[in-house]
């Protein structure tokens, strides 16, 4: 009985060490780039409001196609939320709103809901969203469709995976989706990626750069694991800017077409 009970104290113990340790190492997250600070900064262009996520709200942007489009990104696992800013910024002077979300202990995966929160917000409704999100992150965006079917395709228009896959298959959802992968990405090599293609939406587009790594989709230095990329970070956010706009103006020029027709 005595031995049971060290036995007991000991695994307890252990226990306890591996939560504070695990609690410790999630508090100190992979930390932004200096550069990321002129980027949380408000512009003639863009303004930068920071609440408990951070918003990227468009200003004297000519109108275009992207009026009621706005991207909710879910951040990369154990990297701080505000390295993914100069992304978010480039995409709102290009007139797309865009929301980082702040995610408890830099783990999307342990919020997956936190997208509806910015959905329910009185300030977008007029918004048609999509998900978007980096490594664990594309992951959360997705497991958040699968949560939430009944918005697939009328709130939620589709989903962006930057070096992320879906965990589980949602290849039946009637949605659309981009997938942007580097080939010097050590952490999620592309072979990862063509073997998942079947967990993908059967509307998937596939952009490979060139060059681009794991890490180049934020702004946090190089990862763990992640080889060194061929090109430099700003030229991989260019072709990711790039991306998605050319994905989010094809879907906005079908919906459009459809209207024509009717």
């Amino acid at each position: 009985m005595k031995s049971l009970k060290r036995i007991s104290y000991v695994v307890l113990a252990l226990l306890t060490v591996l939560i504070i340790v695990f609690i410790t190492w999630a508090y100190n997250p992979l930390k932004p780039t200096a550069e990321v600070k002129e980027y949380l900064q408000s512009s003639n262009y863009v303004e930068v409001i920071q609440e408990k996520n951070v918003y990227f709200i468009p200003r004297n942007v000519k109108k275009n196609n992207f009026e009621n489009i706005g991207i909710i990104f879910y951040p990369g696992g154990h990297v701080d939320y505000t390295a993914y800013a100069p992304l978010a910024y480039r995409l709102a002077e290009k007139g797309i709103t865009t929301v980082i979300l702040n995610v408890p202990l830099s783990f999307a995966i342990f919020d997956v809901d936190s997208a509806k929160a910015i959905i329910n917000d009185a300030r977008f409704s007029d918004k048609e969203w999509f998900l978007a999100g980096h490594s664990l992150g594309g992951v959360a965006a997705s497991e958040f469709l699968v949560k939430h079917p009944e918005l697939v395709g009328t709130t939620v228009k589709g989903i962006i995976f930057l070096a992320s896959y879906p965990a589980r298959d949602i290849s039946h959802m009637p949605i659309k989706s981009l997938c942007i992968y580097g080939s010097e990405d050590g952490v999620l090599p592309p072979e990862k990626i063509k073997e998942k293609k079947a967990f993908f939406p059967t509307a998937t587009e596939y952009v490979e750069i060139l060059g681009g790594n794991h890490s180049q989709f934020g702004s946090y230095g190089l990862q763990k694991g992640d080889k060194e990329a061929k090109i430099r970070g700003y030229e991989q956010m260019s072709i990711v800017v790039k991306a998605i706009e050319e994905f989010l103006k094809k879907n906005v020029s079908e919906k459009e077409n459809i209207s024509k027709v009717k």
